[in-house]
C-alpha cells in the first residue's frame, strides 16, 4: 500500500520531476538539492498511478551503498511493494543478473565466477610469463588499465583498433585476447565483462532485447553524469522500446573522467532523445549561503555545463577558510592545534577529519600520538579485501566448479600442505600440455606418480575434501552456511587461525562464519536472486 503523503514534502521542481512521467527526462541535481528523495517519490509514483509494476521499474545507482538506501527510503513510502523491485540496484549487479540468465550467449555457464583485482593480476601475470613479457617494463596492474579502457568503450579483442601513438598497445592487445579466452577457460569474468557481455547479448540478439526493451516500461539513473561509453550504451539499448529514461545527476560534479566517464552523455541528452524534459533542482538544503556562494563562483569557470543556480533559505554561517600547508606533516600539526581549541567547546565525536586517500591518515596518526590526541580511523581494509574472506571465497568457488585455476593456486597450498612452488609449476606445466584445468591436472599427474611422495599426500588429502564437499552439496544437501563451516573445520583453516593464538583473529574466524551469505551472494552461482 503506497503511502499518499510521498508528495506533500517536496518543493515545485521536486514534484515536477516526481509526477513528469511520459518520454525522457533530464534533472539537473545541484549538490544536496534531494536528489535520492526525487528518485524513491518517482518510484513510489509509478507504483501508485499504475503506470508500471515494480518489476517494469529499472533503478540504477553506482554503489551498493546508494541502492541500498533507495531501497529503503521506497520500502518506507510503498511497503511490502517493494519487495518486487528486482530490478533495482548497482550497474554491475543488474548486469551480473542478466548476465546468469543468458551466459550461454557468451560462452559461459551460469554460474560463473566474477573475479577481483587480485585474481586479474595474477592471471596477467600468469600470461605475460608465458609470452616473455618483462612485467617490470610492462606492469599488469598498467595492462589491466588499458583492458578496462577497451572494454568500456565496448571493445572485445577482435574489435580493438590499436592506437599507433601507444608503444605499449601493439604489445598488450595479444594479451588482452588470450586474457579473455583464459576466463571463458576457467567459466569466470571480471567486473567489466559483466556489462560489456551484456550490452554484446543485446546488441547481436534482437529477441533478447525485446524482451528486456519491453518489460522495463521506466529506467531511472542516478550519477549520469558519471556514465561511460559502454553504460550509456547499455540503457539506451534497454530504453530502446518505451523511451521513458529518468536520469539524474549534476554535470558540476564530473570527476571520473581519468576512469572513462563521459560528460558528454549528460550534455548531450537531449539531443539523442528528441523531446526531453529538463528540469533543474536549484534549492540547496544541505550548506549555508556562504559555502553556496563560494562554490557557485568558483563552478562558473566551468565551460562544459548545462547550468544552473544554486540557492538556500539557510543562513549565511560561516566564512570558508583556506589553510595552506608545505606538506602532509606541517598540515597535520595545523589541523590538530585546531582541534585543540575547539575541542572544548566540542565532543571529539563531533570532529572529523576528510581525506582523499588513506594513505594520508598516517600523518595525522603520528601527530595525534605524539600529542596524545584520542581518534578512530574509519575505513582501511575493506572486510571483503581481507586475506581470510578471500580464501574462504576461493574455497567456496573452487568447490561450485572445478575449472576455477585462480581459485585452486589461492588454496592449495593454505593452509601449508607441502604443496611448494615447484610442484605448483609442474601442475601448470603439465595441464597447459595436456590442455586440463589445475585440479584435473593433479588427479592425472597422482595417478601417473608424477608427484613427490610428501607432495603427494597434501595434494591428496586436498583433492579428496574437494570431492567430499561436492559429495556434501549433492547428497546430503547440506546448506551453504553449514558448507563453509565443513570446509572451514575439514581444511584445517579454522585450526591454523585459532593456533595463532591472537583474539584479532578469533574474531576474523567469527566475522567470516557471520558473512558466508554475503560471500555466496557476491561470488557464487547462487548470486541468481541478486
Amino acid at each position: 500500500m503506497v503511502n499518499s503523503d510521498y508528495l506533500k514534502n517536496l518543493n515545485e521542481a521536486q514534484s515536477q520531476a516526481v509526477t513528469h512521467l511520459d518520454g525522457p527526462l533530464l534533472i539537473v541535481a545541484g549538490a544536496g538539492s534531494g536528489k535520492t528523495k526525487v528518485l524513491t517519490s518517482r518510484i513510489a509514483h509509478l507504483i501508485a498511478k499504475k503506470k508500471a509494476y515494480p518489476n517494469q521499474i529499472l533503478a540504477v545507482t553506482f554503489t551498493n551503498k546508494a541502492a541500498k538506501e533507495m531501497q529503503t527510503r521506497v520500502s518506507k513510502i510503498i511497503g511490502a511493494d517493494a519487495i518486487g523491485l528486482s530490478w533495482l540496484g548497482t550497474f554491475h549487479s543488474i548486469c551480473a543478473k542478466l548476465l546468469r540468465k543468458h551466459a550461454a550467449a557468451v560462452n559461459l555457464n551460469s554460474n560463473f565466477t566474477i573475479i577481483d583485482t587480485d585474481d586479474q593480476i595474477r592471471l596477467i601475470k600468469n600470461i605475460c610469463k608465458a609470452e616473455n613479457i618483462d612485467v617490470k617494463q610492462l606492469s599488469p596492474r598498467y595492462i589491466l588499465a588499458i583492458l578496462d579502457k577497451w572494454k568500456n568503450k565496448g571493445q572485445y579483442p577482435n574489435e580493438v583498433v590499436i592506437n599507433k601513438k601507444d608503444i605499449y598497445e601493439k604489445t598488450i592487445l595479444p594479451v588482452y585476447k588470450i586474457y579473455q579466452q583464459k576466463l571463458i577457460d576457467l567459466n569466470s569474468c571480471d567486473f567489466g565483462d559483466l556489462i560489456l557481455h551484456v550490452v554484446k547479448i543485446l546488441e547481436k540478439n534482437n529477441n533478447i532485447r525485446e524482451i528486456y526493451s519491453k518489460n522495463f516500461k521506466y529506467i531511472l539513473v542516478d550519477e549520469y553524469q558519471d556514465t561511460n561509453f559502454i553504460q550509456s550504451r547499455w540503457l539506451n539499448l534497454l530504453a530502446q522500446k518505451n523511451k521513458n529514461l529518468c536520469c539524474v545527476g549534476d554535470d558540476d560534479q564530473s570527476i571520473y573522467s581519468w576512469r572513462g566517464a563521459e560528460i558528454k552523455n549528460f550534455l548531450e541528452f537531449d539531443q539523442v532523445y528528441k523531446d526531453t524534459k529538463i528540469i533543474r533542482l536549484e534549492e540547496n538544503y544541505r550548506s549555508t549561503k556562504n559555502i553556496l556562494s563560494v562554490a557557485s563562483q568558483l563552478i562558473s569557470n566551468n565551460q562544459n555545463r548545462v547550468g544552473k543556480t544554486l540557492k538556500t533559505t539557510l543562513e549565511e554561517g560561516d566564512l570558508i577558510k583556506l589553510n595552506c600547508f608545505k606538506n602532509g606533516k606541517d598540515e597535520a600539526t595545523g589541523v590538530s592545534d585546531e582541534i585543540e581549541k575547539i575541542k572544548k567547546d566540542f565532543s571529539l565525536n563531533n570532529i572529523a577529519i576528510l581525506v582523499r586517500a588513506i594513505f594520508q591518515t598516517r600523518e595525522f596518526e603520528e601527530r595525534f600520538l605524539k600529542i596524545g590526541l584520542p581518534y578512530r580511523i574509519l575505513g582501511g581494509t575493506k572486510f571483503y579485501e581481507r586475506a581470510e574472506i578471500k580464501d574462504c571465497v576461493a574455497y567456496l568457488r573452487l568447490v561450485y566448479q572445478d575449472k576455477d585455476d585462480l581459485a585452486f593456486e589461492r588454496i592449495v597450498n593454505n593452509p601449508k600442505r607441502s604443496i611448494g612452488d615447484g610442484t605448483l609449476k609442474s601442475i601448470h606445466e603439465f595441464a597447459k600440455k595436456n590442455s586440463l584445468c589445475l585440479e584435473n591436472a593433479s588427479k592425472k599427474m597422482l595417478d601417473e606418480n608424477l608427484i613427490k611422495p610428501k607432495t603427494k599426500i597434501g595434494l591428496s588429502t586436498f583433492l579428496n575434501c574437494l570431492s567430499k564437499w561436492r559429495n556434501d552439496i549433492k547428497q546430503k544437501k547440506i546448506n551453504h552456511i553449514k558448507l563453509l563451516q565443513t570446509i572451514l573445520d575439514e581444511s584445517g583453516y579454522s585450526a591454523m587461525l585459532k593456533n595463532k593464538k591472537d583474539l584479532e583473529n578469533e574474531n576474523r574466524l567469527e566475522n567470516i562464519k557471520r558473512k558466508i551469505h554475503h560471500f555466496l551472494e557476491l561470488y557464487t552461482h547462487l548470486d541468481c536472486n541478486l
